[in-house]
């Protein structure tokens, strides 16, 4: 993944890009995130009243667990360093015009399931660090194949903008595809399509 991540910064330093490394505060960005997410979490169950719990995800009953041990003190104090996290954010794409960085720390494991099989980690967000800070600072962000790992499955570039600069973050992403245009092949999906509406009696068009 950092191979293919770095070639693929590289390319775009040959197309005239000027990359530089830059890095965020020192801060728990994933306590943060996680006080913010689980007790909306709590909020949200709360609101729906009295519901049964099966019809709701086991993995949404337990952030809602967790977000209710949260103080009311611990919340805010939580949204002050949200605010300054995206102050300081929106500082920094004053000066840049994106920021680029892989789409997720690990590569893509079996669906169904919240981390890999065997890998000890208990909650989603301790692999999405690339992603859940901009959830955080409020900012867009797109994410682009940039390469395929050793089994064959796709590795992401992440561009992030300024807040409000959607537009900047597509055209970004739409010049990157512009000059790697392979990692943007289509997969023609019509033969599998088929083979499985064959193998259930279903016909189909000429």
């Amino acid at each position: 993944m950092e191979l293919s991540v770095a070639a693929a910064v590289r390319r775009m330093e040959e197309w005239g890009a000027i990359v530089e490394p830059v890095e965020l505060p020192s801060i728990d960005l994933l306590e943060l995130f996680h006080i913010h997410w689980f007790s909306g979490a709590a909020n949200r169950l709360v609101s729906a009243g009295e519901v049964a719990s099966e019809v709701y995800d086991a993995g949404f009953l337990l952030a809602a667990a967790k977000g209710r041990e949260y103080s009311a003190a611990t919340l805010v104090a939580a949204q002050v360093l949200r605010a300054e996290f995206g102050t300081f954010m929106d500082e920094l794409l004053e000066s840049y015009n994106v920021l680029v960085s892989p789409a997720a720390a690990i590569p893509p494991f079996a669906a169904g399931r919240d981390v890999p099989e065997g890998s000890g980690l208990s909650h989603w967000t301790e692999w999405a660090s690339f992603s859940f800070p901009i959830n955080l600072s409020q900012q867009p962000a797109c994410v682009v194949p940039c390469g395929m790992t050793a089994s064959g499955a796709p590795i992401g570039l992440q561009f992030v903008g300024a807040r409000g600069n959607d537009s900047g973050v597509l055209a970004t992403a739409r010049a990157y595809e512009l000059v790697s245009p392979e990692h943007f092949r289509m997969v023609d999906l019509t033969k599998r399509s088929r083979k499985r509406m064959d193998g259930v009696g279903a016909t189909r068009s000429e």
